[in-house]
């Protein structure tokens, strides 16, 4: 089963600092191998090895990768519209955020997936936007007042920015913008560990925005910069980034 998925964004969903910014590297390389290989079987052992260690040591870093991992796996599923499946996780994952809101030093991250919870919300049942819709750029806001110097938050600033109409603020132009934004904030701490899978996340979703906006050029910058950090990275190297060169030929 091949993952394809640069965390799903349905309409009006946007997900995850001096001031509540977590400091401990958390990932899974678990995780990670499976997102560049595209195993969603790699993905969900991950999961369950991370739900068996924070079950042995309930530390907050431990929590956060199994909620990260575990948004990243309901984008999936309900990319491929298997709503049925993704139901159960979505509950999941609210109980999740709230178990880590008891933990100050993510605080800006709690925030964000709350967003993304109304988003996958949204997913299930896309009626509802016109409840959830405002009340999630609500969170949004308040997840940018508590950690705008947090990559996350700017990640899903830029992912609402990517996919709103622009009579309600969306511009591929910004969402640009707030990619780099995300970029920088992730390469300012100096070290971003060898299985953060967001941070390549991130590359990708910079091409896919800048491909849409026919900047074929800046697209095939970023998947090879994606490619630079992860040579085996199979998505970008055997789609994207061929597929981008053709347009460019």
């Amino acid at each position: 089963m091949k993952l394809r998925f640069v965390v799903l964004i349905i309409f009006l969903q946007a997900l995850p600092a001096a001031f509540g910014s977590a400091t401990e590297e958390c990932s899974s390389c678990t995780i990670y191998k499976g997102y560049i290989s595209g195993n969603m079987e790699m993905w969900k052992k991950g999961m369950q090895d991370l739900q068996a260690q924070y079950r042995l040591n309930p530390k907050a870093c431990t929590l956060y990768t199994l909620a990260e991992a575990r948004y990243g796996y309901i984008g999936y599923l309900l990319g491929r519209n298997e709503k049925d499946l993704a139901r159960p996780q979505i509950e999941t994952f609210a109980v999740e955020i709230e178990q880590l809101a008891a933990a100050p030093e993510y605080r800006a991250e709690t925030e964000a997936f709350r967003v993304a919870l109304y988003g996958f919300r949204m997913g299930l049942n896309p009626a509802r936007a016109v409840t959830l819709g405002p009340k999630a750029l609500k969170q949004l806001d308040y997840a940018l007042k508590v950690g705008r110097n947090s990559a996350v938050v700017w990640i899903e600033k830029a992912n609402s920015e990517a996919h709103m109409p622009a009579f309600a603020g969306g511009s591929k132009e910004k969402a640009v913008d707030s990619f780099r934004e995300a970029l920088k904030l992730f390469e300012a701490g100096g070290d971003i560990g060898p299985c953060n899978w967001r941070y390549l996340n991130t590359i990708v979703l910079l091409g896919q925005v800048l491909e849409k906006m026919g900047d074929n050029n800046g697209a095939r910058d970023a998947y090879r910069m994606a490619l630079k950090r992860a040579p085996d990275f199979q998505w970008v190297r055997d789609e994207l980034l061929p597929e981008t060169e053709k347009k460019i030929k």
